[in-house]
């Protein structure tokens, strides 16, 4: 309960390392995940991965709970291989199709339906907020204050993750709930009389400007740059009109091509 708990927490899961046996790890304070990768017609490896980590929350005085802890699968074979069903302590672990990780439900097709569901459905209960404070004489100003804290931030919420692999039927809904709050702050006037009036912007360009700042950001420093494709002056011997423009990356699905790095 103190402030330092999160940074002794931390210090403390900083030693658990579960390769060769795992892809990669993610710990994020209390919550960690981890993959495999299994290549077509070999075995999976990642029991040995889940005995890692059991027995060093043992060592550490910790215990994992097997009904909390998830295996989501994702494969696009035509025959998805026969897995052996992972265990913790003799009890074997929920196969899920989909699984909430820090915020994001994310689905064994790596479709973003459940995710924007969930926003959507989240963000609709909030409006009621805003009627209330409308019917009690609060100002449109402060009402739209209101929907951007309280509303808006959960439509958005990891936008760059998902925008782009989003098809028209979701980013509809999407927009669909701003448009509903816009009506109860300003009755009376369409959607793009609204946005005019109140100075705001449809949701889906406010995910494109998102993107191409972190896109920006990612460019310059941190541990996501090794992704960012090199330039078209760093990958050619040639003076180019456009050497600032980042080569393309080539891709041979079209999920991949709609992900944040080859739409950028």
């Amino acid at each position: 309960g103190t402030k330092v708990g999160p940074i002794l927490f931390l210090a403390m899961i900083n030693d658990l390392d579960v390769k060769p046996h795992a892809t990669d790890i993610w710990k994020f304070v209390d919550d960690i995940s981890t993959s495999e990768n299994i290549t077509k017609g070999s075995n999976s490896k990642f029991q040995f991965c889940i005995d890692t980590i059991n027995s060093w929350a043992s060592c550490n005085l910790m215990k994992l709970n097997p009904k909390k802890c998830k295996e989501l699968r994702v494969c696009f074979l035509r025959e998805s291989p026969d897995l052996s069903p992972l265990l913790i302590d003799g009890h074997a672990l929920q196969v899920v199709r989909s699984h909430k990780v820090l915020g994001l439900v994310i689905q064994n097709d790596l479709k973003w339906n459940a995710h924007i569901e969930l926003v959507v459905s989240k963000a609709s209960k909030r409006l009621y907020i805003i009627r209330i404070l409308r019917r009690g004489g609060v100002p449109a100003e402060d009402l739209l204050s209101i929907y951007f804290a309280l509303i808006r931030s959960v439509l958005e919420y990891c936008c760059v993750v998902w925008h782009h692999a989003l098809p028209l039927y979701l980013a509809d809904d999407l927009e669909r709930v701003q448009t509903r709050a816009l009506r109860i702050i300003l009755p009376g006037y369409s959607y793009r009389e609204a946005l005019a009036q109140l100075g705001c912007s449809r949701l889906d360009e406010r995910r494109e400007r998102h993107c191409l700042n972190t896109m920006k950001r990612i460019e310059i420093e941190g541990p996501l740059s090794k992704y960012v494709p090199l330039s078209r002056a760093s990958s050619n011997d040639y003076e180019l009109r456009n050497s600032n423009t980042l080569t393309t990356i080539k891709c041979r699905t079209e999920r991949y091509r709609r992900s944040f790095f080859p739409v950028q």
